[in-house]
């Protein structure tokens, strides 16, 4: 009985520490996307790497129509208390040399599977989608 309700504590607290989390998230987008909502020509994409047992990571970048990152910014760890980080590194070079720089190619350890950083993936992501879909609207403008 006190194991069932113990656990039935746990639960609860996490479900509210998930609401905070989710608020804080919109907050956070609501804030990011408000500087460029009545500007044309800029994007927005994220990436998320999930773990089951270590720190996964969320990113979100800004591009505008020349592949350009305007804005970076980065969410990892384990806890519920995390926050967005402005990563200005990355902040005005073209969304190829992004994946360049986050690309991890590590050859000592071969014939062993490559663990990539969670930030590493989730900015790979982002980039990736951010490649594809200003391209293919590059493309129907053209």
């Amino acid at each position: 009985m006190k194991f069932a309700f113990i656990l039935s504590a746990v639960l609860i607290v996490q479900f509210l520490l998930s609401l905070l989390q989710i608020r804080y998230y919109r907050k956070s987008m609501d804030k990011i996307v408000s500087d460029y909502k009545n500007k044309e020509g800029y994007y927005m994409f994220s990436g998320m790497d999930r773990r089951k047992f270590r720190p996964g990571a969320i990113a979100v970048i800004i591009v505008d129509q020349n592949y350009v990152v305007r804005e970076c910014h980065t969410l990892g760890g384990l806890s519920v208390l995390s926050k967005f980080k402005q990563v200005e590194e990355y902040q005005g070079i073209h969304v190829g040399e992004l994946l360049n720089r986050v690309h991890v190619t590590d050859d000592s350890k071969k014939g062993k599977k490559k663990k990539v950083p969670a930030m590493n993936a989730a900015l790979t992501m982002a980039s990736e989608n951010a490649l594809l879909s200003v391209s293919k609207k590059n493309m129907t403008t053209a």
